[in-house]
């Protein structure tokens, strides 16, 4: 009988060894586990930090811009190469790249005829034109607050413009597949943009909501405003070199809306031209938006513009490396013709005053991904939009590599200090 009860209590101790043993195993795995949570929150927040760390060195490098007369040889756009360098932080690092946002096509501002060049079906045109504009009769293809209040969780048209290229996923017909997804069809008659590769990229890659240039000469000298006459104007053209005649007749027939019009209505030398495109416009805003910066658009954004050649886009490519310093020198180095001006010269500026900053941290394989919009306001960029991207890594209409090809440490930076100034959005 002892025999059995010292065997029971043998079972038993074994029993509860096993039980014990179990349990310190279970703890022993929660504790890793919970280790394991805590390191990859440390490494998110030094992941975050390196990417805000990106956007202030951004900034910095945006802070030298002259708004004016934005080129290909300023310091923002000479600080990255696609993303393809990366600068160590401690137990982080960062990417970066600026993009002027007026080298993107602006869906704010885009006519109906420029969006149709892009692709998209004519549903999307309208219901986004729809979106935008006000009022509340919705084009034959397109949609007001009669459908969206209608959907499962309703909402109603912005009836204004957008504030992120995101909100586009609110309007009917656009899907995230639309955007941020290589299209393999296409019913544009211009070319999905392209990598360095050839390999097509998401239509995200050249769109933004937000671009604008100063409605100043590329000098910084105001530009005669067109559209309104005046006993003066006329004046005011024979001091930029108009003849008197000619000045008498613009005068005459102002007021004027597009520089197509202007060159409509009067015909001028290709010498008038020139002094035109570089110092008039047609409002009295002090900012045009939705303009094509000739110095650093893509021949991808280039070739969705109406009436653009593939000529013409390849010479304005070609002139980029030395730059044009005014928008007269459309008519002179770009090959454009008399008879093209007028339908392409409203598009364009040689200037910008935003900027989209595209910043990556990385800590011990953990990422952080951010889009920041920068406007230059009096010579201060202020942040307008801080998006932080849900992607799980570095975004793929970015179009940068997997990996930098070249590193070095950010303790060499010397403009990292830039104070960060917020208009909207947050960060």
């Amino acid at each position: 009988m002892r025999k059995k009860n010292r065997g029971f209590i043998l079972i038993e101790a074994l029993m509860i060894i096993i039980v014990l043993v179990a349990l310190m195993a279970m703890i022993a795995a929660d504790q890793r586990a919970a280790g394991q949570q805590i390191q990859n929150q440390l490494r998110r927040r030094r992941a975050d930090a390196a990417a805000r760390s990106a956007v202030a060195f951004a900034m910095g490098a945006v802070q030298q811009v002259n708004v004016n007369l934005v080129s290909t040889n300023d310091a923002w756009y000479q600080l990255d190469d696609s993303g393809d360098y990366a600068y160590t932080l401690g137990d982080a690092d960062f990417r970066v790249q600026v993009v002027d946002c007026a080298s993107l096509i602006n869906v704010n501002t885009a006519s109906t005829q420029w969006l149709q060049q892009l692709p998209l079906t004519t549903d999307q045109v309208d219901c986004l034109l729809d979106w935008r504009e006000t009022g509340t009769e919705p084009r034959a293809d397109g949609a007001k607050d009669s459908y969206y209040n209608g959907l499962s969780q309703p909402y109603n048209t912005k009836l204004g413009p957008l504030s992120t290229v995101d909100e586009l996923l609110l309007v009917k017909g656009w899907t995230g597949h639309d955007l941020y997804v290589p299209s393999t069809t296409t019913s544009s008659s211009a070319p999905l943009p392209a990598d360095d590769n050839g390999q097509t990229l998401p239509l995200a890659s050249i769109l933004t909501v937000d671009s604008g240039s100063p409605n100043v000469q590329a000098d910084g000298s105001a530009r005669i405003n067109l559209s309104q006459g005046g006993g003066n104007l006329a004046n005011q053209l024979r001091n930029i070199g108009i003849n008197g005649n000619l000045a008498a007749q613009i005068a005459q027939r102002a007021p004027y809306t597009t520089f197509q019009q202007l060159f409509t209505r009067v015909q001028v030398s290709p010498g008038d031209e020139q002094r035109l495109l570089n110092a008039v416009s047609f409002s009295t805003d002090t900012r045009n938006t939705g303009k094509i910066n000739l110095n650093t658009a893509s021949q991808a954004v280039l070739l969705t513009i109406p009436n653009m050649t593939q000529a013409i886009a390849g010479t304005i490519i070609n002139q980029q490396s030395s730059g044009f310093t005014t928008l007269g020198q459309l008519a002179t180095s770009a090959g454009l013709t008399p008879q093209q001006i007028p339908d392409l010269a409203d598009y364009f500026s040689v200037g910008s005053d935003t900027f989209l900053v595209r910043a990556y941290g990385e800590s011990g394989g953990v990422g952080s991904a951010l889009e920041v919009v920068i406007r230059v306001t009096n010579g201060t960029p202020q942040v307008v939009t801080w998006t932080k991207l849900s992607s799980a890594g570095i975004p793929a209409w970015w179009d940068w590599s997997e990996t930098a090809a070249s590193s070095s440490d950010a303790a060499t930076l010397t403009n990292t200090s830039t104070t960060m100034t917020t208009t909207t959005g947050g960060g």
